[in-house]
């Protein structure tokens, strides 16, 4: 598979900038964390005080090492193929848009009021988005970052979403963004749908059918 030679730019700057923050937090201490968390992570009731910034600075908080590296990894492995193809404005207009619906999503759907932090929401719609376009790729997949795992994209794809659901419903792990992580997994799937990749949905293929029979006997 072989990609456009565009310039990798939005990517590793956002590597840096989020790396850069995790360790500007180590070395101030906790009292920054504390600090950090209160007027920049995300909160419903931080957005009722008008505190809109939060749905994008929230993504670039990270609550340990591991947080930042698993986020990091995800983005660098599909978001400098996404880059690519999208260009570095259309990147990181799909990267801030998964970050904001993300957040919107665990604000109304997890029913709490605990900060959230960390850039899953914008990842996973760069994962998303990179395995709607390349749904029949065969990828590596790391299952638990361990098992390597042979795959097409779009079962990864799948994989992400049919997981966020049933955590988000079971509860399992609640302090992790489950609401997050598939809201920006939309977010990322109808980027890429409404930029023109991927099959057509059942349903979009009833619609078309039907609106082409309705023209032809009209006309």
């Amino acid at each position: 598979m072989k990609f456009p030679r565009a310039q990798l730019r939005a990517v590793p700057a956002l590597i840096a900038v989020n790396t850069v923050i995790f360790l500007i937090g180590l070395g101030l201490g906790p009292g920054f964390r504390t600090w950090s968390v209160h007027f920049f992570a995300l909160t419903a009731s931080g957005l009722m005080e008008g505190q809109w910034w939060q749905l994008i600075t929230h993504a670039f908080l990270h609550g340990n090492l591991l947080h930042l590296l698993l986020n990091m990894v995800g983005l660098w492995f599909a978001g400098r193929i996404v880059e690519r193809i999208l260009g570095t404005k259309r990147f990181l207009i799909l990267y801030f848009v998964a970050a904001v619906s993300g957040g919107l999503a665990q604000i109304l759907l997890s029913g709490d009021n605990h900060p959230l932090i960390g850039a899953s929401g914008a990842v996973c719609g760069v994962l998303l988005a990179f395995t709607t376009m390349f749904a029949e790729t065969e990828i590596v997949a790391l299952i638990l970052f361990v098992i390597p795992i042979r795959m097409r994209a779009k079962y990864l794809g799948w994989g992400i979403v049919g997981t966020s659901t049933l955590f988000l419903i079971i509860g399992f792990e609640p302090w992790i963004g489950h609401a997050a992580h598939l809201g920006g997994c939309i977010a990322g799937y109808l980027f890429a749908r409404l930029d023109g990749y991927g099959r057509p949905t059942f349903l979009e293929r009833k619609l078309f059918k039907k609106g082409r029979t309705s023209n032809i006997s009209r006309s």
